[in-house]
């Protein structure tokens, strides 16, 4: 069964830092790691996302990214990446999914001015009842 960690710190001066670690498990899982060259324009990933059964979504790249769902001209979610900064979202965390429809693909448009490698994690439960 696989088992995903996802850690959170935080500190500021002289007050007490924060941590907390996120343990989620499900049935199935499917990651990716995918090169988006520079002036990239929706590059398709096949990579197919069932958001009921979605326990965990982690997606960060090392460049600014634009990341569309099923379809690179009209896209059902648009998502912007910046350079870094992770999306994480899991199913206890309290905030809305950020994929409002199933994905049968995702669409990366670089215009960084460098090349990109964009990591997309997830867990899902693969006989959701």
């Amino acid at each position: 069964m696989p088992i995903q960690t996802i850690n959170q710190d935080w500190s500021s001066g002289n007050l007490p830092p924060l941590s907390r670690q996120i343990v989620v498990t499900a049935d199935s899982e499917a990651n990716a790691e995918i090169a988006v060259a520079d002036s990239s324009t929706d590059l398709a990933i096949n990579l197919a996302i069932d958001v009921s059964a979605l326990k965990l979504l982690y997606m960060v790249s090392d460049q600014d990214l634009i990341v569309e769902t099923n379809d690179g001209t009209t896209p059902d979610d648009t998502i912007t990446l910046k350079a870094g900064k992770p999306l994480v979202w899991h199913e206890d965390c309290g905030y809305t999914n950020p994929l409002g429809t199933d994905v049968t693909a995702f669409f990366a448009t670089n215009a960084s001015g460098g090349d990109a490698t964009l990591h997309i994690k997830t867990l899902q439960d693969a006989t959701p009842s």
